[in-house]
């Protein structure tokens, strides 16, 4: 048998022997996603692969609507929307365009509430027992205390607002929602509301283009 035949021999029953464990798996996810996605736009994949969604009419200004709540196919989504905004009915493709920003903002959502948030707690916890802060704990804790006060909580929902109402990506807004562990029954409206403004603005200016 063949060097590199025994080679594989041995190391396959080893390897399925192996328990592959990723100890925080939604900001792995989270990381490799972002890569991928960096890695697709700098090699031009993102605009060859949906640089056509204005061709697929109203299906099309769903996914750009979807795709508008995400950095790094923004300026791709915007685009398709300003062109449908163009050829089509402007206030249709702006409602379809905002069921699919509001169908992104929950997929953000779901992912930032269901596990990273979690997962960047625990790393907290963590390097707070590995690290204790002594005689900065008081102050650690008033730092905290103003973090969930009122008028500061207030505020970081203003901004979220003002992040989804601004036409291009929601994923700030969308995070400050969740980290204050917003009501989906809540945010479901509110985002409605933010990104029908958003996306209006877009087919509206595509309409005037004409």
């Amino acid at each position: 048998m063949s060097s590199p035949l025994l080679v594989l021999r041995v190391l396959i029953p080893f390897m399925g022997s192996m328990k592959f464990r990723i100890k925080y798996p939604n900001l792995t996810l989270f990381g490799i996603s972002i890569i991928v996605a960096i890695l697709l736009m700098y090699f031009g994949i993102l605009d060859m692969l949906l640089g056509n969604l204005g061709s697929f009419g109203y299906l099309g200004a769903l996914i750009a609507g979807i795709l508008f709540t995400i950095t790094f196919t923004s300026p791709i989504a915007a685009v398709a929307l300003f062109y449908l905004g163009e050829h089509y009915n402007f206030l249709v493709v702006a409602g379809i365009g905002t069921i699919g920003a509001v169908l992104g903002d929950l997929i953000i959502f779901h992912l930032i509430k269901g596990g990273v948030t979690t997962e960047i707690e625990e790393i907290r916890e963590e390097y707070k027992e590995a690290h204790p802060i002594h005689g900065h704990r008081e102050r650690h804790r008033e730092l905290v205390k103003l973090f969930h006060s009122r008028p500061f909580h207030a505020l970081a929902l203003f901004m979220g607002a003002i992040f989804i109402l601004a036409p291009g990506p929601d994923e700030v807004g969308v995070a400050i929602f969740a980290s204050y562990n917003v009501d989906m029954r809540k945010f479901i409206p509110l985002s409605l509301v933010l990104n029908a403004a958003s996306v209006l603005i877009v087919t509206w200016a595509g309409h005037s283009a004409v």
